[in-house]
């Protein structure tokens, strides 16, 4: 048998298995999602839903997270779209932790504000800044602030002043309702966001709480989300004396052999390798099943 078809064969039994466990199951190499490819499938489908350039979409939420889902902002802004709770609440967002349900929100809010204020930098400002302000700044009754005048060079190359003088319609250069002035052809959000990651440029607010971390011990996973945080659930109850009540990150990633549906894993964040092994150690020490695994 070819090495390949070995290797599909294996990857479609691993899938198979970790679908209908309970306990944690470790893809076979080169079958599981990064980090960035599972965000990004999610922005593209999000911006396209929303009518809104990629890259722009791509570019507000790393700006407001650097795609990671947990974070809280010292304002109190929430996951990785960081939603105010009062905003989440009026859009609908049950849940601004789950990257799956406020990027689709975060999307749809800022064709809204598109819609309201005629283009994607003022709609951009009016994301960060608040609706309410951004509209008596139009209005000429108080001041931009320096946060949001980078915040709208950040996501869409150009000023604030410049979307503001052109109304509805573009800014002043004339160019289109792209994001950057140097963008000719649009960008794919892994693109972009790889050329994010070599300058930098991440989130800007403070870190209150952060539910994410570059390793993780796995304790559930599974194709239905919701079975796979109930298997977490049975696993934090029977062994609370060494995982505590701390909220577990949930990643949800293509399994290349099993189609275009996401497979959730959910772990206990660790900050380093060694860190995730001593706890999955602890963990199968009193009888559990675990998986020390990387977060990227």
């Amino acid at each position: 048998m070819q090495p390949m078809m070995i290797l599909a064969r294996c990857a479609a039994i691993v899938a198979v298995l970790c679908a209908i466990a309970v306990p944690p199951c470790r893809a076979a190499p080169g079958v599981m999602e990064s980090l960035d490819q599972s965000v990004c499938r999610t922005i593209e489908h999000s911006a396209q839903a929303a009518h809104l350039p990629v890259e722009f979409v791509t570019r507000v939420i790393w700006r407001e997270s650097s795609f990671r889902a947990g974070v809280v902002s010292s304002a109190g802004a929430e996951g990785i779209a960081q939603f105010m709770p009062a905003t989440a609440q009026a859009r609908g967002l049950a849940d601004p932790f789950d990257p799956e349900q406020a990027i689709p929100k975060a999307a749809h809010y800022l064709g809204a504000l598109r819609q309201r204020f005629g283009n994607i930098g003022i709609a951009a400002a009016a994301y960060n800044a608040g609706e309410a302000r951004i509209a008596n700044w139009l209005h000429g009754q108080g001041d931009l602030p320096a946060a949001t005048r980078s915040y709208v060079r950040f996501v869409t190359g150009r000023d604030a002043e410049e979307w503001r003088s052109s109304g509805s319609g573009n800014p002043s250069s004339g160019s289109t309702d792209s994001t950057t002035a140097e963008t000719a052809e649009p960008q794919s959000c892994l693109t972009v966001t790889a050329e994010l990651r070599r300058g930098g440029g991440g989130a800007i607010g403070a870190v209150a709480a952060e539910i994410w971390a570059p390793w993780g011990v796995q304790l559930a996973g599974n194709f239905s989300k919701a079975l796979a945080l109930a298997a977490f659930d049975r696993a934090r109850a029977r062994y609370a004396g060494v995982i505590g009540n701390g909220r577990p990150m949930i990643i949800g990633r293509l399994l290349r052999s099993r189609g275009t549906k996401p497979f959730y894993q959910v772990r206990l964040p660790a900050p380093t390798r060694a860190v995730a092994e001593q706890l999955c150690g602890r963990i199968q020490a009193v009888g559990g099943a675990c998986v020390a695994m990387p977060s990227a």
